[in-house]
C-alpha cells in the first residue's frame, strides 16, 4: 500500500469545521483506511456562481486497502450518512469528499475520474495537498498550476484549528 492517496474534504453548511473533522474520523476509523497525514484547514471561496457561504477545506493522505471504486463508494456512504444531498451541482454541501489522487493510477469511468479532473484548476484542493506533499506531480509539478489560477479563488490558511490526530478514535 505505498500509494499517495489524497482525499479533498470540504463543507459550507452547518458547522463546517466539525463536519470536516467528523469526516476525517469516519474515514480513519474504517479498518481499510490508514490516515497518514492531514493538512491545515483553509477558508475558501466557492468556485461557482451560486450564492453560498465560504467553505472550510482540507486534504488528507491515506493508505487504502481496496480499489479506487471501493474508496469512492465508501466516501459516498460517509457523505450520505452525514446528510449530503446532491441536488445542485457545485451548490452548498454539508460535506464533500473527493478522491484527488490515487498514487499514479489514472481512472476514467462514468462516476470516477482520477486524478480529479478539476484538481489543477482548484486552488482550494491543491494548496492542502501541497502542504502535505510539496513535490506532487500531475502532468507537471502540481505547484506550477497555482500561478495559472486567477485571484478570484480566495484560500486562507486557518491558524490554530485543524484535525488533532490524538483525538481520532480507531
Amino acid at each position: 500500500m505505498d500509494k499517495k492517496i489524497f482525499i479533498g474534504i470540504g463543507s459550507n453548511m452547518g458547522q463546517s469545521y466539525k463536519n470536516c473533522v467528523m469526516a476525517i474520523k469516519r474515514i480513519s476509523s474504517d479498518q481499510r483506511a490508514y490516515l497518514r497525514s492531514t493538512s491545515s484547514f483553509y477558508l475558501t471561496s466557492p468556485v461557482s456562481n451560486i450564492e453560498q457561504s465560504d467553505f472550510i477545506n482540507c486534504a488528507i493522505e491515506i493508505d487504502w486497502n481496496g480499489t479506487p471504486r471501493e474508496l469512492l463508494q465508501f466516501l459516498n456512504d460517509i457523505e450520505s450518512s452525514m446528510g449530503r444531498v446532491r441536488d445542485e451541482k457545485n451548490g452548498p454541501r454539508v460535506i464533500d469528499l473527493d478522491i484527488l489522487l490515487y498514487g499514479s493510477q489514472v481512472v476514467s469511468e462514468d462516476v470516477l475520474t482520477i486524478p480529479h479532473k478539476e484538481l489543477h484548476h482548484r486552488k482550494f484542493a491543491m494548496m492542502p495537498c501541497l502542504e502535505i506533499e510539496p513535490s506532487l506531480i500531475l502532468t507537471k509539478p502540481l505547484a506550477s498550476f497555482l500561478s495559472e489560477i486567477g485571484p478570484d479563488q480566495m484560500v486562507t490558511r486557518l491558524e490554530g484549528i485543524g484535525f488533532d490526530e490524538s483525538d481520532q478514535s480507531k
